[in-house]
């Protein structure tokens, strides 16, 4: 039990920091650790993808507070954009939690490697694009078109337990948002889908009885809390380090970690 602590410390470092840093929930890293993790230990039977996903966005709630609280004191929340797509992303990350059950855990595997794959080649071959567009024509756009951005990206980060930033930063940018206010905003994103997802998954898996000891539906309480300790102060480090370092070599370096992580769960 001691060992499965300190790995789920470390998980909630590393993914403290990178969701700090990129504005995202930190799930890219959370869900293939725990998977690897809740295999090791014999956790989960043939439900560990869905714990795995399940626990991620659990985690994702406190990571989220914390790197969104030091981001909006820097001044890097679009808030005129987010509030018109967090109506969409609670009600998909509610809606995606509930479809999981009913999808083979296989296929959640390949979903993510999949998810992994596309957006670490964005990260590392387009951070250079400039984008034309101006914040005032950004903030324009209808409200139908933030809800439904914001809908499908809460169903897709339900369904692979990650806050969604990865998909909302490049979103943001090809808008035109400035890089670090679109960091920000995400970051602040990923809370309203962490929650969503959180009580959907508790709700979809509340009468299975194959799941681990310390089990709330689908959320692995030890794994949570665990996560959160260190996730938490890592996050606020993770927002500082965004602050100072070239922002196009931080995503560079990230869509390679998110390859590496992809032919990690291939070759798993």
């Amino acid at each position: 039990m001691i060992f499965e602590f300190v790995i789920f410390l470390i998980i909630g470092a590393a993914a403290g920091l990178l969701a700090g840093m990129f504005g995202v929930g930190g799930g890219a890293l959370i869900v293939p650790a725990l998977i690897f993790t809740l295999n090791y230990f014999n956790l989960g039977n043939h439900w560990t993808h869905h714990i795995a996903i399940a626990s991620s966005l659990a985690t994702i709630i406190g990571t989220s507070l914390s790197s969104s609280w030091t981001q909006n004191k820097n001044k890097n929340i679009e808030w005129s954009i987010l509030k018109k797509m967090v109506i969409g992303c609670i009600i998909g990350t509610i809606a995606g939690s509930y479809m999981t059950p009913y999808i083979p855990g296989i296929w959640l595997k390949w979903l993510f490697i999949v998810f992994l794959i596309y957006v670490g080649s964005k990260f590392i071959f387009k951070t250079n694009k400039v984008i034309q567009n101006q914040i005032s024509e950004v903030t324009s756009l209808g409200n139908s078109i933030f809800i439904a951005v914001g809908t499908l990206i809460g169903v897709f980060a339900a369904l692979v337990g990650v806050g969604g930033g990865v998909l909302v930063v490049p979103f943001l940018k090809k808008c035109g948002v400035d890089m670090r206010k679109a960091i920000g905003t995400s970051a602040a994103f990923t809370l309203p889908v962490a929650f969503g997802g959180t009580i959907g998954y508790i709700i979809a898996g509340w009468n299975i009885q194959e799941l681990p000891e310390y089990s709330l539906g689908f959320i692995y309480l030890p794994a949570v809390f665990s996560i959160m300790l260190t996730s938490i102060p890592m996050a606020k480090v993770g927002v500082q380090i965004s602050q100072k370092l070239p922002v196009n070599k931080l995503i560079t370096y990230f869509g390679i970690f998110l390859l590496m992580l992809a032919v990690k769960l291939i070759v798993s």
